[in-house]
C-alpha cells in the first residue's frame, strides 16, 4: 500500500512537476483576508438571506390571501344555494308527498323506488274504502 506522500509524488510526476524530496509536503495556507473584507462578505450574505426570506414570506402571504379569498367566495356561493333550497323546500315537500301518494298503489313504482333505497310505507291518512 502506498503512503500519501508516495501517491502525491506519483501524481506530480504524471503531471510533469519535479519532485523535491528534501521538502516535506506542507499545505499552502491562503493569505488571510483582512477583517473589513470578511465583515463586508458576511454583511452581503446576511442581506441576501434577508431578501430571500422577505421574498418567500411575501409569496406565502400572497398564496394564503388568495386561498382565503377563494374560500370566502365558495362559502358565499354555498350560502346562496342553501337559501334557494330552503325557499323551495315547501314546493319540493309537496311534490314528494304527491309522488308518495300516487305511487302507494302501484307496485312497479314501489319496486323502482326500493331499488334506489327509498322505502315508502303506506300512509294511514290515505283514504280507506268504507264498508
Amino acid at each position: 500500500m502506498s503512503t500519501p506522500e508516495e501517491v502525491e509524488s506519483q501524481s506530480r510526476v504524471e503531471r510533469g512537476q519535479s519532485i523535491d524530496n528534501s521538502s516535506t509536503a506542507t499545505p499552502t495556507v491562503d493569505a488571510p483576508t483582512d477583517v473589513a473584507a470578511a465583515i463586508d462578505q458576511l454583511r452581503i450574505l446576511v442581506c441576501g438571506l434577508g431578501v430571500g426570506l422577505l421574498v418567500v414570506s411575501l409569496a406565502l402571504t400572497a398564496f394564503v390571501y388568495k386561498q382565503n379569498r377563494n374560500l370566502v367566495a365558495v362559502t358565499v356561493t354555498h350560502e346562496r344555494q342553501l337559501a334557494r333550497f330552503q325557499a323551495n323546500e315547501r314546493s319540493v315537500n309537496y311534490l314528494v308527498n304527491a309522488l308518495v301518494q300516487y305511487s302507494s298503489g302501484k307496485p312497479e313504482l314501489m319496486g323502482l323506488l326500493a331499488r334506489h333505497g327509498l322505502q315508502i310505507a303506506p300512509s294511514p291518512s290515505s283514504p280507506q274504502p268504507q264498508p
